[in-house]
């Protein structure tokens, strides 16, 4: 142990001589200064796939249950996932039939043994489910379309350069072009002569291919293509594109490929490189947002196992589109605008009604063009619309607009259900994290992201509290945290972040995870103790989620915390409540839930009962 650590150490050893005897393991009140008198597991997954004697997950809540019981742990943070989901409730599709009797059996186990359940969710995405028109949605300005044979489509014309690599032209700059095996090839290719060739081996783990686009329009929707060929390879290979400050505008974590469209709808699969390919094309949407300059990468950050997997990369094209995944919401919060290619015209869509005359029928990325329309053949249009914001970031948690009353109404139904689903539960963990695009609805007036975010959780939490006003709060802590997300520039999020916090109420307690999965020892303890500073100054009641499936030996994440948790208090810090085991390798993730119990108990006994 370093000098910094005994230290440390020493001073705790001095202050837990002069605490009060320890409680038991079930005692309501701490027996000393950041006591963990809430002592949670976080369990993730869906536990209605199958009755209970047959479903995996429900097996292991059950047993988490017993042991978290014997190890000192007092609730369980639940979140439900997939069709088992507390949203679920709400659709109209036929629950499983599993779906409630797992449930009480939950419950009823939980009671039983004395674990409070307490659920997660509620998060910016759930509004979706019921409103898919909710969803955030970037506005595209002035798409140029013509008008060829009565349909009028995007001009799109091509955007890069030597996009078949025949020239080798220097834009494609790459990056470990020794290390990490990237080549051009004239073996393997889909058409010309050449290709770029990954090599699955690379000495540093990486091997990225990128391209600067520095001709691109903000607030423009495109579609990049691609044809990608394999053999033996099953490196982690990736697409991402990065605006300034290599903020992300497009990396989708549930598909390192991206997710595709065909006829105007997503595909029912994400793009997937397989380990043996012939030639396959892939495609994939995203908006510049305010960028002008973007750069793109193909990328992998990791080996395969076969140091002779060979991935091929040929055809590369970056074309304009419109009217690309449009969203549309009643009242028209979103227009269609179809202008004259100068913008002295605007042209009327057709109606429903029939009352006025048409110009023009809104369609997939093309526009109909009635015979008495005023537009006329071979005509320039300028058309703005709003591009769903789906896929850019994740497949299935892009945000919901929280500036619309029916956002809060279904959080409102969904908390009712779950209420009553889990026994009337005293606590709600809102699962606000990593909410990545966010604040592009021009209902919300010209306001900052932080502003934004303030404003949608302060409501939030007042609509929850107006109809429950004795159950308590829980939040992440990162869209609030000034050391996190809580910054300028987050991903797809349109504006700065900062000051988001002043929406939390005091009474809500922040579920505190700086670091994650971090070990490094030194950055961390900092980190941490910055942020257990700073929600203490904002007058906020924290628990520590700690663990995050640490593999090292001495369990380093978690020395960090406590040794973060010991200087913070050394500056005043008074309102540690709670340490969760917190995982995210599902049924697989709980084999060291004594081992940490016995860790922070064997380091910092008064803070976690003995037994």
């Amino acid at each position: 142990m370093n000098m910094k650590r005994t230290t440390l150490w020493t001073a705790l050893a001095l202050f837990c001589a002069s605490v009060l005897p320890l409680v038991s393991a079930n005692a309501a009140t701490p027996a000393c200064t950041n006591c963990f008198e809430k002592r949670w597991i976080y369990f993730g997954g869906n536990i209605t796939t199958a009755p209970a004697s047959a479903d995996a997950r429900y097996k292991k809540l059950i047993e988490l249950i017993h042991v978290a019981k014997a190890e000192g742990y007092n609730g369980i943070a639940f979140n439900p996932g997939a069709n088992g989901s507390f949203a679920s409730m709400l659709s109209e599709t036929a629950l499983p039939p599993d779906y409630y009797p797992n449930y009480a059996e939950i419950v009823r186990v939980a009671k039983e043994n004395g674990i409070e359940l307490i659920p997660v969710g509620g998060g910016l995405e759930m509004p979706v489910t019921l409103a898919p028109e909710l969803i955030e949605a970037l506005p595209v300005n002035d798409t140029l379309f013509i008008v060829q044979d009565g349909v009028a489509v995007p001009t799109g014309q091509a955007l890069i350069s030597d996009s078949s690599f025949e020239n080798q032209d220097t834009a494609w700059q790459l990056i470990e072009e020794k290390q990490g095996g990237l080549a051009y090839d004239t073996e393997n290719k889909h058409s010309g002569h050449s290709s770029i060739k990954f090599k699955q081996k690379s000495s540093t783990g990486n091997a990225r291919l990128r391209r600067t686009l520095s001709n691109l329009r903000p607030h423009a929707a495109y579609r990049l293509s691609f044809w990608m060929a394999s053999k033996d390879y099953d490196a982690p290979l990736g697409i991402r594109i990065y605006g300034e400050g290599a903020t992300p505008m497009y990396l989708n974590v549930n598909a390192r490929l991206g997710w595709g469209t065909t006829g105007g709808t997503w595909n029912s699969k994400p793009n997937v490189l397989e380990t043996t390919q012939e030639w396959k094309q892939y495609n994939l949407d995203f908006n510049t947002g305010n960028n002008s300059t973007l750069n793109l990468y193909f990328m992998s950050e990791g080996n395969g196992k076969n140091p002779e997997g060979t991935a091929w990369l040929d055809d590369v094209e970056l074309r304009e589109i419109g009217l690309a995944h449009t969203i549309r919401r009643k009242p028209q919060t979103l227009p269609i605008s179809v202008k004259s290619a100068d913008g002295s015209i605007s042209y009327a869509e057709w109606q429903d009604d029939q009352r006025m005359p048409a110009d023009y029928i809104v369609g997939v990325e093309s526009l109909t063009i009635p015979a008495t329309s005023m537009i006329r053949e071979g005509q320039v249009l300028r058309v703005s619309s709003y591009q769903s914001g789906e896929n850019m970031t994740s497949r299935w948690s892009t945000p919901a607009s929280a500036c619309h009353e029916k956002f809060f109404d279904i959080q409102k139904k969904y908390f009712d259900k779950t209420y009553a689903l889990l026994s009337a539960p005293q606590k709600f963990f809102l699962y606000y994290d990593e909410n990545r695009v966010m604040n592009w609805d021009p209902a919300c007036g010209n306001i900052t992201a932080g502003r934004y975010l303030a404003n949608t959780v302060a409501r939030h939490q007042q609509v929850l509290q107006d109809a429950y006003p004795n159950v308590e709060l829980y939040v992440w802590n990162d869209m609030f945290d000034r050391k996190m997300n809580a910054v300028p520039n987050y991903w797809v999020v349109n504006g700065d972040l900062t000051e988001s916090w002043k929406g939390l109420k005091p009474s809500t307690v922040v579920v505190n995870w700086t670091g994650g999965s971090n070990t490094e020892y030194t950055k961390m303890l900092a980190l941490k103790k910055a942020s257990l500073e700073f929600f203490h100054a904002l007058g906020h009641q924290q628990m520590i989620a700690g663990y995050y499936d640490d593999k090292s030996t001495e369990l380093d994440s978690i020395t960090s915390w406590l040794d973060a948790l010991t200087a913070a208090q050394a500056n005043g810090v008074n309102s540690v409540i709670g340490f969760m085991y917190t995982t995210w390798e599902g049924v697989d993730g709980y084999a060291n839930v004594k081992k940490v119990a016995d860790f922070i108990k064997s380091r910092q006994p008064q803070r976690w009962p003995q037994q």
